[in-house]
């Protein structure tokens, strides 16, 4: 599509750059002012995109499917989205071919599964944090959530051996590299090398199952794929790049904007202390202040008015989630972090609709236990330096921390 050639009402452009470092390190007074705007546009490689970010508009988005696709539209400015390498992964689908292949993934978010696999979280954490303490500070990041996110993936989820970890890690930590790409770029040339790696990796695992099949998910993924009708190659490859790599910041993210919040606010951090059950509402602040996705990503499939934006067919629509939870008519004082505060409504965190994260609940389960086992066990848990501030990290829908330095002694 040629961008020049696409008409849109220029009073109602806002001219940002949603992705700019400086607005993605400090989001939440930006997003006290956008939560209770209209849509809007902003322009991105000569044509226009719509931005959404008053709640009851996102959850709306977040719910109708058939105005708002997850489908993939070619247009202009549009590059940074297309870390999938055009695999038709469930987060890249409608109804009903998105209901077809989550079905495939949901054994592994079973209650049942992850009552299995809490055990297994249980007793990392305990092993990470004896590690842990016999140093003075230590990374909440770099030395505790990627370790624990991969392990509980790759490992108690997914059963891969621990020396294949590191392709599908460094797929994940990859997905940075789209974040900052510029309208018209190619894929970077060093993700397409990592990406190649997945794939090869993918494939012998496939050949491998089928000359010995197993019942574990793996194994009952690739049978449905033998079954005529129910999942395509392109779509089995897509299955197993989304289980290996898909989630595995987000539970980083999230025990490391918790950790920080409450490291940064000695009293926030003791009320969770002296009563170890508040960390249910710390991890319930975070996501509102912090949410796990910085951004959600749909396309207009036909001409539409929405509260009062003009969208054109397959005009991107981007929800901001974190703009949601910052309206200063739901939330007193919405930038400040309180654990105390009363949720008013859901958070739009985790999404809405058919396609709410699938691993919320696995989410939820481990930063429960790793942020309650930190506090506990370290009662002089503060920042290394009182007045840190993360660097951002995370692909084009991420706002993760890069680190969270902390001392314990």
């Amino acid at each position: 599509m040629d961008g020049g050639a696409v008409a849109f009402d220029r009073s109602k452009l806002l001219d940002i750059d949603l992705f700019d470092p400086v607005l993605k390190s400090n989001p939440g007074p930006t997003w006290v002012d956008w939560s209770t705007r209209s849509p809007f546009y902003i322009e991105v490689g000569g044509a226009p995109q719509a931005v959404v970010t008053r709640y009851e508009d996102a959850k709306q988005a977040f719910e109708d499917y058939r105005l708002f696709s997850n489908v993939k539209r070619p247009w202009p400015g549009t590059e940074k989205y297309y870390y999938w390498q055009g695999l038709p992964v469930v987060t890249d689908n409608d109804p009903p071919d998105h209901t077809r292949l989550r079905l495939l993934l949901a054994p592994a978010f079973s209650p049942r599964k992850l009552a299995t696999v809490e055990a297994g979280i249980r007793s990392f954490v305990a092993a990470s944090l004896d590690r842990l303490s016999e140093r003075d500070s230590f990374d909440a990041v770099a030395d505790f959530g990627r370790q624990l996110s991969a392990h509980i993936l790759l490992g108690l989820l997914l059963d891969l051996p621990p020396e294949d970890w590191s392709i599908f890690e460094a797929i994940s930590q990859g997905l940075g590299e789209f974040a900052n790409l510029p309208p018209g770029a190619p894929p970077p040339a060093h993700f397409l090398e990592i990406w190649e790696r997945g794939r090869t990796y993918c494939d012998a695992l496939i050949e491998a199952r089928r000359r010995a099949p197993g019942t574990d998910l793996v194994g009952n993924i690739i049978a449905a794929h033998d079954q005529v009708g129910k999942i395509s190659t392109e779509e089995l490859y897509a299955t197993f790049i989304i289980l290996y790599a898909g989630g595995l910041g987000s539970i980083v993210s999230y025990i490391g904007w918790t950790l920080w919040r409450l490291a940064r606010d000695p009293e926030q951090l003791q009320l969770v202390q002296r009563n170890p059950e508040r960390v249910a509402d710390a991890l319930a602040e975070s996501l509102r202040t912090d949410p796990v996705g910085y951004t959600a990503l749909r396309y207009a499939t036909q001409e539409a008015e929405f509260a009062g934006l003009r969208l054109l067919p397959g005009m991107p629509v981007i929800l901001i989630e974190g703009a949601t939870n910052y309206d200063p008519r739901v939330y007193e004082d919405p930038i400040e972090f309180d654990l105390r505060r009363a949720q008013k409504r859901e958070v739009l965190s985790f999404g809405s609709g058919v396609h709410r994260c699938i691993g919320a609940s696995l989410a939820r389960m481990s930063a429960r236990i790793a942020v309650g086992a930190m506090v506990e066990r370290f009662p002089r848990l503060r920042l290394a330096d009182p007045g840190f501030w993360p660097e951002i990290v995370g692909g084009p829908k991420e706002r993760a921390p890069a680190s969270v330095p902390l001392r314990i002694d």
